[in-house]
């Protein structure tokens, strides 16, 4: 008797490859493996390493990993079926219901996990990473960025991203949730933010040098430096824009401040008139830099004029009749300066000019308020008289419906009077 180490199955009586304890050959025919459903092929009891089987429930070739892992029968051709076009694989890229050639690592077209049916949300998870909820409520098909079990974000279906919470309201695109951390905006120097190519306007970063936030406006960054509260002494910087409608001239100005006038000693005054750039030298000082702005009575729109010219040179109100005095919603020290600040009344007018004395220029002038003769618009035609020789400032008390009150003052006096409410007068605002 012979015995043999290898067999061979065939019809040329060609011997087994030298590698092969049995090889089947044939160009007719195929090799045929026991066929069985899934049922049936969980059954085999202890199926050896390799062991193989045709699962008639999905028509694919299964092979027996032989490990404790669940579940041990795998498919022996691919873990991954190809249905049509719907999965593909192309040069190390990988497409689900994507075109045949994948140009992404992964690319997804359509949904992504599950549709659940409910409201309520599944107790398992799709490991680490992205899960598509799948819900029929109005946040159907939001995708939740999990780990560890927590979901850490949820993107939804109105395309609102929530981080720490699950329900980001409709009205921001962005919704951030925590008790225990914050927002940080990227942080740089004044140097960095400066080099930032074409800044969009309202883009935020931290400004390291300052130690504070940093807006774009769109033409230039501005500073969030929170506001100190005002205490009176110290000085105020306002950036006046022609875009409120009542500056003539965009410019920014620092304002001194000053209390403890005889007549008013509870109040707060500005040191220079409204609009003006600098403080008057002198009480004869025919600057257009130390006059300031001039309006007419009850109107915000304030007027610059260097004696020649007058800005803005819409056409001119040579006659107002109305029965106000002059109305908060008009009023430029409150409508540049802020709230509180506002035109002195006639009485704070009589009372400083009684209590001071004053009766000529220099008592304004030798006071703190340090006013000059910044001269005014005339109401008839828009004209410009007097810088160096008349001081007329608005109280916001009207005498008639074509008169108001002014503080007027000369080389000879000064008094308290009415004039024309189409003149333009000077303003010298006032706080509480």
């Amino acid at each position: 008797m012979t015995a043999n180490a290898q067999v061979a199955v065939n019809t040329d009586g060609s011997l087994p490859d030298n590698s092969a304890m049995l090889e089947v050959k044939s160009t007719a025919k195929g090799f045929l493996p026991p066929r069985m459903t899934a049922a049936q092929r969980d059954a085999i009891a202890l199926p050896a390493t390799g062991l193989q089987i045709y699962c008639t429930d999905n028509n694919q070739l299964y092979m027996n990993k032989g490990t404790s892992l669940a579940p041990n029968w795998v498919m022996s051709s691919s873990q991954w079926n190809t249905l049509g076009a719907d999965i593909n694989y192309n040069s190390g890229k990988v497409g689900i219901g994507s075109p045949n050639a994948p140009l992404l690592n992964l690319q997804v077209s359509g949904e992504i996990g599950a549709n659940y049916g409910s409201t309520t949300r599944p107790s398992y998870l799709f490991g680490n990473g992205i899960e598509n909820t799948g819900f029929s409520s109005p946040a159907s098909y939001s995708i939740c960025f999990i780990t560890n079990g927590v979901e850490r974000a949820r993107l939804n279906s109105i395309g609102a991203m929530g981080i720490g919470t699950q329900n980001p309201v409709s009205s921001a695109l962005v919704e951030m949730t925590s008790t225990t951390r914050g927002f940080l905006p990227p942080r740089m120097t004044t140097a960095q933010r400066n080099t930032i190519a074409a800044p969009a306007e309202g883009l935020v970063i931290y400004n390291t040098d300052e130690k504070a936030l940093n807006l774009f406006s769109g033409m230039a960054w501005n500073s969030m430096t929170p506001v100190p509260a005002f205490a009176c002494g110290l000085s105020i910087s306002i950036n006046h824009l022609v875009s409120g409608g009542v500056a003539p001239v965009n410019k920014t100005v620092v304002y001194g401040t000053v209390n403890e006038i005889e007549g008013e000693p509870t109040k707060c005054w500005i040191t220079r008139n409204l609009g003006a750039t600098q403080e008057a030298t002198s009480v004869d000082d025919a600057t257009e830099a130390s006059a300031g702005w001039y309006w007419q009575f009850n109107s915000k729109q304030g007027y610059k004029h260097d004696g020649t010219t007058r800005t803005p040179g819409t056409s001119w109100i040579s006659s107002i009749s109305e029965t106000s005095d002059w109305t908060q919603a008009n009023d430029p020290c409150a409508l540049e300066l802020g709230a509180g600040w506002r035109i002195p009344t006639s009485a704070e007018w009589i009372n400083v000019d009684a209590s001071g004395i004053w009766t000529t220029w220099t008592g304004p002038w030798n006071s703190n308020l340090k006013m000059h003769a910044a001269g005014y618009i005339y109401g008839g035609d828009g004209s410009f008289y007097n810088r160096g020789y008349y001081g007329l400032y608005w109280s916001s008390a009207k005498i008639s419906d074509t008169s108001g009150l002014n503080l007027s003052f000369t080389s000879g006096s000064s008094n308290i009077s009415s004039s024309g409410k189409a003149n333009g007068f000077s303003v010298r605002c006032i706080k509480d």
